[in-house]
C-alpha cells in the first residue's frame, strides 16, 4: 500500500470514528492541518478572550498571540474574532487554547500537508468511472463491477440527423459519471476536463510526483492526464463526425435508484440534441487538450491534431448555430444543465482556440474588451478564458492586450481580497451561497491563485488558503467538506456508489456541494439546522441540494490543493516573487531596451557592434537585423556555418509570433516543466525557442523587427545582443 492510500485510509478510519461525536467544537481549524510557511488562521467564538495561546502536543506554550476585534459574518449569523498564528512555522502537532473555549481539536503543521488530499480528490475521477470495473487492487474496499458500458447507445429524437436518424445506435463509452447520478453531461465535463488539465499545465512538477494508483499509474504519463484522457475519449465520441456538432448529454430518461452503477442497467440510453453550449465547451476543451498533450505523442500519436481538429469543427457549428439552447425534452427528466446565456461558452472557446493555433481570427472573435472576469461555472466560463490567457500571454500574438489581461485578472483578486476582510476572512458573500457553495469557494481561491501567479501579492495567496481552510473544516458547521478527510466530515453524501456499497464511509476524495438556503429537496429531507446560508446543510444521502458530489466542483479541489502547495514558500526558500524571476529579468530587459525609431543607420552601427563584441570575445557568430522582414544587415563570421541562417530563421519567427525575444520564451517554456522542441501549436521547422533573437520595440508602435545572433549557446547569444543593445542606447541600468 503507498503512503497515499495508507493516508486516505487512516483519514477514513478517522471519519468513521469521530464524526458522529458530539457538536462542532467552539475554534474552527483547517483539520487537515497547516504547510509550514502558510497563511494560519481560526475562528473564535466572540467572547472577552482577547489572546490565544498554541500549546505543543505535550502541553508546552509555544506561541501567545492577539485575537482580532469582534466581527461579523452575515452569512453565518454571528460574531467571531480571529486567531493568526502564521508565524508558527515549525512541524509538529499543536492545540489552539483561548479562555472560555474548550481546547481546539489538535491539529499539524507539516510540509505535504495537502498531497494525500490533493490524490484523493483526483483518485474520486477514477471512483467515479463510467464503464470500468474498479478492482480492490485500485479501487480497495470500494472495488466494483463495471456500470453502463454505453457502447450500444440510441440517438434520442432530439438528437437525430440525416446519417443518424432517430433509434440509431453509436458508441459513446468512457467518461466519468456526472456527480451522484449516473449520467454524462459535457456541460460538466468541460469545465471539470480543462481544470484538470489546467492544474497540470501550471504545476506540472506537483502532478510528476503524484501516483494514486490508477491501472494507467507507471505508464510515463502523470496519473492527472491519464485521468482527464478517460473523459476527453467519451467526449470526442459526444461529436457527430458529419457536422461538427456535439451532443448535450447521454441520459436515461429517468434517473437510477440508489444502486451500483451494475446494478442500473436497465434502462436504455440515449444521446440527446446539439447545442450550441456543449459546442463551445467541447471546443474549449478540446483545444486546451491539445496544447497540453502535444508532448505525449508516443503515449497518444496523432490525438493533439484531432482534437485541435474537433475543436475547430465545433467552433464552426456553433457560429452556424449559435442560438441552439438546450432544454430537456418531454419525455427526458435528468439533469438538463440549461443555459440561456451563450457569450461567455463563446468567449472561452475563442480564446483556447486562439491560444492553440495562434490565429488573430480567434483574438478577434473573442471581443476582450467586453468579456468581464467572472468565477468559474459551469454556466459562466468567462474567468477560464483569462486564466489561459494570462498563463499563456508570454507566447500571444502582439495583437492581445497584455495590460488588458493582467487588469482583468488583478480586479478580481483584489475585489475578493476585499471582501475577505470579514469575521470568517473568506471571500464568500450571502449570494454565493448557491447550489454547490464549496465550488464557488474553491474556484475564488482559484481566481486569487492566478493573480498571485501574475504579480505575487502575498494576500492573494493568504487568500485563497483562507478559501480552502474554510472547505476543510474552518466554517460554521465545524465539518470538513470532503469526505474521509478531517475529524469531522460528510458520511452520507447524496452518491449512488457510495450508498449503494456496503461500506460504511463514503467514497474519499470528493467534495460535497455545501450550504445553501434554497433547499430544493426540503419536501424530501429531514429538517435544515438553518435557513442561514452558511448554516443550510445537511449531512444526508437525500440531500442532493447540499450534500451531493459533482466532477466540476472536486476539480478545483485538485487544482488548488496543488497551487496552494506548490506556490507557498518551503522552509529556507524564499517567496517565489521576492526575488526577481529569470523570466521579470528578460522581461526587464525587453522593457528597457525599446527604441524612439528605428533606422537603417540603426540597424547598421548595431550590427557592427554586435561584430566587433563577439571578435573582441574571440567567439564566431552570424548576425542577422531586419525592420518589418526587410534584412537591413547580416554577417558571418569566419567558422560560422550556413545552419545559423536557418536557426535565425526560426527564432525570428518565435518573436514575430510572440512579440517576447526567443530566450525569454524558452526560459518560459523550461520553468513550466514544457519541452522547447515540442511545444503546442509551434513547428519546429519553423520556430526555435533557442536565445539570441530579440524583439526591435518603437515605443508608441510596438514590434518592428529583429536583431539576432546565432552560433553561440542559446543565453550567450541573448547575452550578446543585450551587451550590444545596452552599449547602443546608452542604458546604464545592471540587467
Amino acid at each position: 500500500m503507498s503512503p497515499l492510500q495508507l493516508a486516505s485510509v487512516l483519514a477514513l478510519v478517522l471519519a468513521s470514528s469521530v464524526t458522529r461525536a458530539g457538536p462542532a467544537p467552539g475554534i474552527k481549524l483547517n483539520q487537515l492541518g497547516y504547510l509550514p510557511q502558510s497563511s494560519k488562521l481560526a475562528i473564535v467564538p466572540a467572547g472577552t478572550a482577547s489572546t490565544f495561546e498554541v500549546l505543543s502536543s505535550e502541553g508546552r506554550l509555544v506561541l501567545r498571540g492577539q485575537l482580532s476585534a469582534p466581527a461579523g459574518w452575515a452569512p453565518a449569523g454571528e460574531t467571531v474574532r480571529v486567531a493568526d498564528f502564521s508565524p508558527l512555522a515549525t512541524p509538529g502537532t499543536y492545540r489552539l487554547k483561548v479562555a472560555g473555549q474548550p481546547l481546539s481539536a489538535p491539529f499539524r503543521i507539516q510540509p505535504y500537508a495537502y498531497r494525500a488530499l490533493g490524490g484523493a480528490a483526483l483518485k474520486a475521477f477514477y471512483m467515479n468511472r463510467s464503464g470500468a470495473a474498479l478492482p480492490e487492487r485500485h479501487a480497495g474496499p470500494y472495488a466494483r463491477p463495471a456500470g453502463h458500458p454505453d457502447d450500444r447507445v440510441l440517438v434520442h429524437a432530439s438528437a437525430a440527423s440525416r446519417t443518424r436518424p432517430a433509434g440509431s445506435v453509436l458508441a459513446a463509452g468512457k467518461g466519468w459519471y456526472d456527480a451522484g447520478d449516473y449520467n454524462k453531461y459535457i456541460a460538466s465535463s468541460a469545465i471539470a476536463t480543462y481544470t484538470l488539465l489546467a492544474a497540470y499545465e501550471h504545476f506540472p512538477d506537483w502532478f510528476a510526483r503524484l501516483d494514486v494508483n490508477i491501472p494507467e499509474s507507471g505508464d510515463a504519463v502523470p496519473d492527472v492526464l491519464d485521468e482527464a484522457m478517460w473523459n476527453l475519449e467519451w467526449m470526442l465520441a459526444m461529436q457527430d463526425p458529419e457536422d461538427g456538432g456535439v451532443y448535450d448529454k447521454l441520459s436515461n430518461l429517468r434517473f437510477d435508484g440508489m444502486v451500483m452503477p451494475h446494478e442500473a442497467m436497465r434502462e436504455p440510453r440515449y444521446v440527446v440534441q446539439k447545442s450550441t453550449a456543449a459546442a463551445l465547451g467541447f471546443a474549449a476543451t478540446m483545444a486546451t487538450a491539445s496544447r497540453v498533450l502535444a508532448g505525449y505523442g508516443e503515449r497518444w500519436p496523432g490525438l493533439s491534431a484531432r482534437m485541435l481538429a474537433a475543436a475547430e469543427r465545433a467552433w464552426s457549428w456553433a457560429k452556424a448555430s449559435p442560438e441552439v439552447y438546450f432544454r430537456n425534452p418531454p419525455d427526458v427528466l435528468t439533469g438538463e444543465y440549461g443555459d440561456a446565456r451563450l457569450d461567455d461558452e463563446f468567449a472561452w472557446a475563442a480564446a483556447e482556440l486562439y491560444i492553440a493555433t495562434g490565429k488573430d481570427d480567434y483574438y478577434l472573435a473573442l471581443q476582450p474588451e467586453t468579456v468581464s472576469n467572472t468565477v468559474p461555472a459551469w454556466d459562466d466560463v468567462r474567468g477560464l478564458a483569462w486564466m489561459s490567457l494570462a498563463h499563456h500571454r508570454a507566447r500571444l500574438t502582439p495583437l492581445a492586450d497584455q495590460a488588458l489581461i493582467a487588469s482583468r485578472i488583478d480586479a478580481l483578486a483584489a475585489r475578493f481580497a476585499h471582501e475577505a476582510r470579514n469575521g470568517y476572512r473568506v471571500s464568500m458573500k450571502g449570494a454565493d451561497f448557491v447550489w454547490g457553495s464549496n465550488a464557488v469557494m474553491l474556484n475564488q481561491a482559484m481566481m486569487l491563485v492566478q493573480a498571485y501567479r501574475l504579480n505575487g501579492k502575498p494576500a492573494y495567496l493568504a487568500a485563497a488558503q483562507s478559501n480552502l481552510d474554510y472547505v476543510l473544516g474552518r466554517n460554521p458547521t465545524g465539518y470538513s467538506f470532503v469526505t474521509g478527510f478531517g475529524a469531522r466530515t460528510p458520511m452520507h453524501p447524496h452518491h449512488r456508489p457510495s450508498q449503494g456499497d456496503r461500506v460504511q464511509a463514503p467514497v474519499p476524495g470528493f467534495v460535497v456541494g455545501g450550504p445553501q438556503p434554497f433547499q430544493q429537496d426540503k419536501g424530501e429531507c429531514p429538517p435544515y439546522p438553518s435557513a442561514l446560508p452558511a448554516l443550510s446543510w445537511l449531512d444526508h444521502a437525500c440531500s442532493y441540494a447540499s450534500n451531493e458530489v459533482a466532477i466540476n466542483w472536486n476539480a478545483p479541489l485538485v487544482y488548488v490543493t496543488a497551487a496552494v502547495s506548490s506556490l507557498t514558500p518551503e522552509p529556507g526558500r524564499a517567496n517565489m516573487h521576492e526575488q526577481p524571476s529569470r523570466l521579470a529579468h528578460i522581461l526587464r530587459q525587453e522593457s528597457l531596451l525599446q527604441f524612439d525609431s528605428f533606422s537603417n543607420e540603426a540597424a547598421l552601427e548595431i550590427g557592427l557592434k554586435l561584430v566587433d563584441l563577439a571578435r573582441a570575445e574571440g567567439k564566431a557568430v552570424t548576425v542577422d537585423v531586419r525592420r518589418n522582414g526587410t534584412l537591413l544587415f547580416a554577417h558571418g563570421m569566419s567558422g560560422t556555418t550556413a545552419d545559423h541562417a536557418d536557426w535565425i530563421r526560426r527564432k525570428n519567427n518565435l518573436v514575430n509570433r510572440t512579440g517576447h525575444s526567443s530566450h525569454y520564451i524558452h526560459t518560459e517554456v523550461r520553468e513550466n516543466g514544457g519541452d522547447i522542441d515540442a511545444m503546442p501549436t509551434f513547428d519546429v521547422r519553423e520556430y526555435a525557442a533557442h536565445g539570441g533573437a530579440f524583439p526591435v520595440v518603437v515605443r508608441g508602435t510596438g514590434l518592428v523587427g529583429t536583431i539576432t545572433v546565432s552560433g553561440l549557446p542559446g543565453p550567450d547569444d541573448h547575452a550578446l545582443v543585450v551587451r550590444a543593445l545596452k552599449a547602443y542606447l546608452k542604458v546604464d541600468a545592471d540587467i
